[in-house]
């Protein structure tokens, strides 16, 4: 009996250490998955990371840019005249040539128009758009055209066809 009572607990024994090394491979089968899973959400995390870093740098441009509007006024000429006078002053000594200008009035909403027409060389024109910007009057270029001259003489000019607005004040 002694040898069965030895047998009985060698075999529970076979058991008990087959149990666990089955477990314990189970156990490692589980733990190589959470290792994924973990790596999978680290890595999810940096690119969420990443994605909130760039919200909030965007919210910072808006931020700013509804600021500066915020700080933004519109400087209303007194008349259509003044307007007009700016516009075509503004050109003046540029190298661009005025070929033709048409007022158009002022709309009910306090809105002038002028269209222009204007030829030059096209650095010079972005000159006369620099000082549009710059004068006491806020305009609004409401419609452009450029179109490149097609003769080789006349290289690098263009003939612009523009119209600018200005709110006029009352």
């Amino acid at each position: 009996m002694n040898d069965n009572k030895v047998t009985v607990l060698a075999f529970v024994l076979f058991l008990v250490c087959a149990a666990l090394m089955g477990g314990v491979y189970l156990l490692n089968g589980q733990l190589v998955q959470l290792h994924e899973e973990y790596a999978d959400l680290v890595q999810r995390g940096g690119e969420l990371e990443q994605t909130m870093q760039s919200l909030v740098e965007q919210k910072q441009v808006f931020t700013d840019a509804f600021r500066a509007l915020e700080n933004y006024q519109v400087r209303v000429a007194s008349s259509d005249m003044v307007f007009y006078s700016e516009v075509q002053g503004a050109v003046q000594n540029t190298g661009v040539e005025i070929s033709s200008t048409q007022q158009k009035g002022t709309s009910k909403d306090g809105r002038s128009s002028l269209a222009l027409t204007l030829r030059g060389d096209y650095y010079k024109f972005a000159e006369v758009l620099a000082k549009w910007r710059n004068l006491s009057t806020t305009v609004r270029v409401a419609a452009m055209t450029i179109t490149a001259s097609r003769t080789p003489e006349t290289r690098g000019e263009v003939q612009v066809d523009v119209t600018v607005e200005a709110i006029i004040g009352k």
